[in-house]
């Protein structure tokens, strides 16, 4: 429970619980307070300067300070933490005193606001983690935010507790406990919800279930279309991914309108361009993966060189995913898919622990599968696909012009010209063919109609609520109310 040290989805529902960031994002992807309750930014682009709130504890009653600020920006930019590169402008820290943060920064940086509100974020308490390894750190374990509520204890496997920090800055919560569980299988999660052993499903339940659940009056549901998307990635460092043909062949072969309605049953969109639409000032439609044709995906393969062998496969890829039911669905349809083309493909799952440091550092796989939020600002596609981007899973790939441009992009202050810049960087990417556009999600989300106040809720986003924070959700049913 580092927050700040890598990528780690399944923690996020617990650090957006028990940590602030300076500010954060709701499910409006608006840019929201947090530990700042206001900021200003000089008109060249260069100062941004944060107005803390006064009186803010850490759970172990020491006080926070603008120096915590300084000591979380300091050591993501030195240790290489998760937002290292997006927060790559950032030159200075300065503290005046305890309640403002000073941010000078290099060169402009249009999207430095939304990368602060994000992701893997959160302060994290310079009186715990100084002078320590910050991998090892006992505080990994039991984390110590400034959050509305406290860690009490980590069952591995089976659930996080925690309880309500009676001084929260911004008020206590109205729940006394806040329990995770940790339930791999979603029909099994959902099944707990409709059992009433849990409140809110933080994964999407069953699309096979969405009609049933919305008919439930016991459950709310909904569908939020967001700047997040399904994507294959090619590892550049394998010798077969050299030829251009073969990555080709392989995104001719895979057929996204299939995977939509087998996998979710119609819920989202075939992804076809580089970026997200719902981002649309950016986004380019014209330079887009190629359609599907597994009879030309055959031809390439003959034409590089790949002939069928005696037992019907032309090749063996692995394809490396982390534990997710969709992911492993859609697998199993690519699978099928890449077999018509004489592709044979075994599929490797593991936990999310365990496959980002073999995709992202030993790059130890031939293909795989991500998502993730590409917002608040198209940026975003730095981390995913630079040079030394840190969210990259294309292993070694590289396009020193890409990354020129897109660093050039983020200093550009005009909106229209910023978009021309990323439709470029997309045309990139579809020359490169670095990867294979799958599905734009539209997440279906249900939580027990009980429950008001949740982060997806009106009164949630228009109260700022970061993403899976429960600091303001209460129960409307007097039965559970003690």
């Amino acid at each position: 429970f580092n927050p700040v040290w890598k990528s780690d989805d399944p923690a996020i529902t617990v650090n957006h619980n028990v940590f602030n960031k300076l500010v954060t994002m709701n499910y409006d992807y608006e840019i929201c307070p947090d530990l700042a309750k206001d900021w200003t930014i000089s008109e060249d682009g260069l100062t941004y300067t944060f107005n803390l709130h006064e009186g803010v504890k850490w759970h172990d009653g020491e006080p926070f300070t603008s120096e915590d600020v300084k000591f979380t920006i300091e050591a993501v930019l030195e240790n290489n933490g998760r937002m290292a590169a997006e927060w790559g402008a950032i030159e200075e820290v300065e503290c005046p005193d305890e309640n403002t943060v000073i941010l000078q920064l290099s060169r402009p940086d249009s999207a430095l606001m939304g990368f602060l509100a994000w992701y893997a974020c959160q302060i994290i308490p310079k009186h715990i983690y100084e002078g320590t390894d910050w991998t090892t750190n006992p505080a990994n374990q039991a984390p110590i935010g400034t959050g509305p509520f406290k860690f009490v204890a980590w069952n591995q496997g089976v659930s996080i507790e925690l309880e309500a920090n009676e001084d929260y800055f911004l008020g206590r919560p109205y729940v006394d406990k806040l329990v995770v569980q940790l339930i791999a299988d979603v029909n099994t999660a959902e099944q707990a919800l409709l059992n009433g052993e849990a409140d809110y499903m933080i994964s999407s339940p069953p699309l096979s279930d969405a009609e049933a659940l919305k008919a439930n009056p016991d459950i709310t549901t909904g569908t939020n279309a967001g700047p997040s998307r399904y994507y294959m990635g090619f590892n550049f460092g394998r010798e077969v991914f050299q030829d251009i043909r073969v990555r080709e062949a392989i995104a001719m072969a895979i057929n996204q309108e299939e995977i939509l309605d087998r996998v979710f049953l119609g819920y989202g969109a075939a992804a076809k361009g580089y970026y997200t639409p719902v981002i649309s000032w950016a986004y380019n439609d014209v330079d887009v993966t190629p359609e599907y044709d597994p009879d030309a995906a055959n031809a390439l393969l003959d034409e590089a060189g790949y002939p069928v062998a005696y037992n019907g496969y032309r090749m063996t890829l692995e394809m490396v995913n982390w534990q997710s039911q969709s992911v492993s669905d859609m697998a199993a349809v690519i699978k099928e898919q890449l077999k018509e083309v004489g592709i044979e493909l075994n599929i490797v799952t593991l936990e999310m622990s365990a496959w980002t440091p073999r995709i992202r550092e030993e790059e130890n796989f031939d293909l795989t599968i991500t998502n993730g939020f590409q917002g608040p600002d198209p940026h975003n596609m730095y981390g995913r696909f630079a040079t030394d981007g840190a969210n990259k899973i294309c292993g070694p790939y590289s396009n020193t012009a890409l990354d020129e441009l897109l660093m050039e992009a983020v200093q550009e202050s005009d909106q229209t010209k910023r978009g021309e810049m990323y439709k470029e960087a997309q045309k990139m990417l579809h020359d490169d063919l670095a990867i294979v556009p799958l599905i734009e999600i539209d997440s279906f989300y249900a939580y027990s109609s009980k429950l008001e106040g949740t982060p997806r809720s009106r009164e949630g986003i228009d109260a700022g609520l970061s993403f899976n924070s429960f600091a303001l959700t209460y129960f409307n049913d007097p039965a559970m109310i003690q």
